[in-house]
């Protein structure tokens, strides 16, 4: 199942066809539940990259000059299209990130139809200042055009999800697009850039494999490029901003999270408990928004812990990701579970491993749901981006302090906030440095609405019509009425 010739051989595409990179490293694509190699390809040098791009500049006037119910259909087309083929996309993502089935085939996938759809109704919608006689004895109106070829880097632990939420907003307002997935899960984003390319014009949609420190960084060099659009970790979107800021690019980046979890004494422990587990849990905890670090009222919070740490064990399932009865898989490398494995070793003999805690024993890159108590706001495993199937637990005593404690880290992507007092929880969510926040929810999103954030997670938005805007340039023209 995981053999190169069950997968197809991993290419470049470039103006509707395959494409063989250049490149002398080779890269090794394996399968994180149990370590098999699902294909290998070579890594793709700056000429691949300047191919890819130089393409993408020679189809933008005829894309950027169809209209937007043009463009709107095309995209819609083949949203169509990938739903006809829900299945393989989902298999795709399952061997490739070691989501579970469950996951990929009963949400993931199908919510990438329906944001291919969206993105695609939005090519449509223009919202704008109106026309008007802004300085006497002229008309002024404004005009969204797209920026020009954009360069999308997707991460690994959503590769699809990540690719369509760049791909939809970009190709929606006239640019074409450059697409290099994560090289470790290249798989269902190569499959779907194929399909598309019976749909949409060559050279619209193109794409590269590539390593970030080979065709990453060409990528973002390239002069044709105007805008890269990066989600990953802190380290590497400051790399890719010291880079791009050289030829003065727009860059959207959406970066590493840590996210804070105030739960107050009021609050269903219960109820609060379910969801707590289910965000820490999803995607083996690879997932920038998850519930990661719990900050909880002392007077509680030896019931939620028990609570918690109860719902990770009762409720999770580990094995195959392609057994539908699997809710964690793996994760994605032997090098994250090393980190994972690394950070929680490290906690100091205050803190207590209140469940897992160690890898567990079986072929592939998994380790169990685990919750620590006992750690302090200066712990590496506090103001780190842990990215594993981790919860940690701290107390408060007061607001102030809760507050305190959730906005110091270095990111400010998304966070909770659990409590009945509306007024409580307004001023809590006024006070949080981050660019999500729920109350009395965590990971709740559509794709109708914006996700950024602020700090070391980065900026610009992705999704609704703020994502899309960042996909455009404003143009102001002013007329004489004289």
């Amino acid at each position: 199942m995981g053999n190169v010739t069950a997968i197809g051989e991993i290419t470049n595409f470039v103006h509707g066809e395959a494409v063989e990179a250049t490149g002398t490293d080779v890269v090794v694509v394996r399968n994180p539940a149990d370590g098999s190699e699902l294909g290998r390809f070579r890594d793709s040098a700056a000429q691949d990259v300047d191919l890819a791009v130089r393409d993408a500049r020679a189809a933008l006037p005829e894309w950027a000059a169809k209209t937007p119910g043009e463009r709107s259909a095309l995209l819609r087309a083949v949203a169509d299209a990938m739903e006809e083929r829900l299945d393989e996309f989902a298999r795709l993502e399952v061997l490739d990130a070691g989501k579970p089935w469950s996951e990929s085939r009963g949400h993931e996938v199908p919510g990438m139809v329906d944001a291919l759809r969206h993105f695609g109704s939005l090519a449509r919608v223009a919202v704008s200042q109106p026309a008007g006689d802004y300085v006497a004895g002229n008309t002024a109106f404004l005009r969204r055009e797209p920026v020009g070829v954009v360069a999308a880097i997707t991460p690994w632990n959503f590769p699809l999800w990540q690719a369509i939420w760049k791909i939809g907003p970009a190709l929606a307002v006239g640019n074409t697009i450059v697409v290099k997935p994560a090289e470790n899960t290249p798989l269902s984003t190569l499959a779907f850039v194929r399909m598309a390319a019976g749909i949409l014009p060559p050279g619209v949609l193109n794409l590269v494999n590539g390593t970030g420190g080979t065709t990453g960084r060409a990528l973002v060099a390239h002069p044709d490029v105007k805008l890269v659009s990066f989600t990953g970790s802190t380290r590497a979107g400051r790399q890719i901003a010291e880079a791009a800021g050289a030829g003065t690019k727009r860059l959207v980046l959406e970066l590493g999270g840590n996210a804070p979890v105030v739960v107050f004494e009021d609050t269903d422990i219960e109820v609060t408990a379910e969801w707590l587990a289910a965000t820490a849990l999803y995607n083996a905890g690879q997932e920038c928004m998850a519930a990661t670090r719990l900050i909880v009222h002392e007077s509680v919070h030896d019931k939620l812990v028990e609570a918690v740490a109860g719902k990770m064990v009762s409720e999770t399932v580990i094995g195959d990701p392609m057994d539908p009865s699997t809710t964690l898989g793996p994760l994605i490398s032997q090098v994250q579970r090393d980190r994972v494995r690394r950070l929680v070793d490290g906690v100091p003999a205050r803190a207590e491993v209140v469940t897992g805690g160690s890898p567990v024993e079986r072929d592939g890159y998994f380790y169990p749901p685990t919750l620590i108590t006992g750690v302090e706001q200066t712990d590496e495993i506090v103001q780190s981006e842990i990215f594993g199937p981790v919860a940690t637990v701290q107390s408060f005593t007061d607001e102030a302090q809760a507050i305190a404690l959730a906005n110091d880290v270095e990111q400010g992507l998304a966070g909770s906030v659990w409590t009945r007092d509306v007024g409580r929880a307004l001023r809590v969510v006024n006070s949080l440095e981050v660019g999500n926040v729920w109350v009395n929810a965590h990971m709740a999103s559509g794709v109708e609405l914006p996700i950024g954030g602020f700090h070391g997670s980065g900026y610009g938005k992705e999704g609704g019509l703020a994502g899309l805007d960042e996909y455009a340039r404003t143009k102001q023209v002013t007329i004489s009425l004289t």
